[in-house]
């Protein structure tokens, strides 16, 4: 009888912490955790269900998500011609990453699938094809059969001065943008083709949000709202040096992942004034002379 009464109150119990676990997590006090599963579910095929449960405001409130940017300091610096490249290992108690450290931006190109109209294709490839000393991946793109090389890339990919992608877009229409300028200025924000024009944008794709902009951090509230995962992100120093960051993620015991917050906060440690979030996720990879560094998912 005892044991009968033991079994149905660990019934009772799992039943109770099955059904009161979600509103514990989404109503309860524990931000991080809060935080953590509300940016997962943003993240993922079904944002949606989230706004079922709070507006924007609150999400606002509870993610501390990046604002819109429009305007950025173009700072001046004189370009090195040092083709030095210096890999980095980082790693904490939540992720392992890699930090590749370019002194002249200007080497800095957009590389793409060889028919990017028809067919994806892997950073690895594309770096490959391209000769390219290095590489890390950039732009998002939809990907309808999960291929994982998505052939549809969306908004921007300006090369040498021209559009491959975009080419139909208005000359007024806002546009994320990560790219550089003639001059090896990385240029982050939302900004149209006219001001992208004036900007003299030479390279760059469509993603963000940016991070850092006029040595200024751009979260300073929750952790950017994209929850934990692999991240891949691009930053400038004054001085011109490029950093690319991919940090490892999805992979218990070896790494988690990193927030929106993490990838800033790592880059303006590293003396970064400008920087931007590239796409993340299984996409996240640094090459260098031809080997992977980091463990995508």
């Amino acid at each position: 009888m005892f044991k009968k009464n033991w079994v149905k109150f660990i019934i009772m119990v799992f039943l109770f912490t099955v059904v009161t676990s979600p509103f514990v997590v989404l109503f309860g006090p524990f931000n991080n955790v809060k935080r953590a599963v509300i940016g997962a579910i943003l993240q993922s095929r079904h944002p949606h269900y989230i706004t079922w449960l709070f507006n924007e405001d609150e999400l606002q409130s509870i993610l501390g998500t990046v604002g819109v940017v429009k305007s950025q300091d173009l700072f001046k610096f004189n370009a090195r011609e040092d083709k030095t490249l210096n890999l980095e290992k980082i790693q904490s108690a939540r992720y392992v990453g890699y930090i590749l450290e370019i002194p002249d931006p200007r080497r800095i190109q957009v590389g793409t699938a060889a028919n990017i109209q028809e067919k994806g294709d892997t950073t690895s490839n594309i770096a490959k094809m391209n000769n390219a000393v290095a590489a890390i991946n950039g732009g998002g793109f939809h990907d309808p059969n999960g291929t994982g090389t998505g052939r549809l890339p969306y908004g921007f990919i300006l090369h040498d001065g021209e559009y491959v992608i975009g080419k139909d877009v208005g000359p007024d229409e806002d546009v994320d943008f990560v790219g550089f300028s003639k001059s090896g200025n990385l240029i982050a924000g939302n900004y149209d083709k006219t001001q992208l024009s004036d900007m003299k944008a030479m390279e760059g794709i469509t993603f963000g949000p940016p991070l850092i902009v006029d040595g200024k951090k751009m979260i300073t509230e929750g952790d950017g709202g994209w929850g934990v995962g692999p991240r891949t992100a691009i930053g400038q120093k004054k001085d011109g040096t490029v950093l690319f960051l991919v940090i490892d993620g999805r992979q218990p015991g070896y790494s988690i992942g990193a927030t929106l917050r993490d990838v800033q906060d790592i880059l303006f440690e590293k003396g970064c004034y400008i920087a931007a979030n590239l796409d993340g996720g299984s996409s996240s990879l640094c090459t260098l002379n031809g080997k992977v560094e980091n463990k995508p998912v």
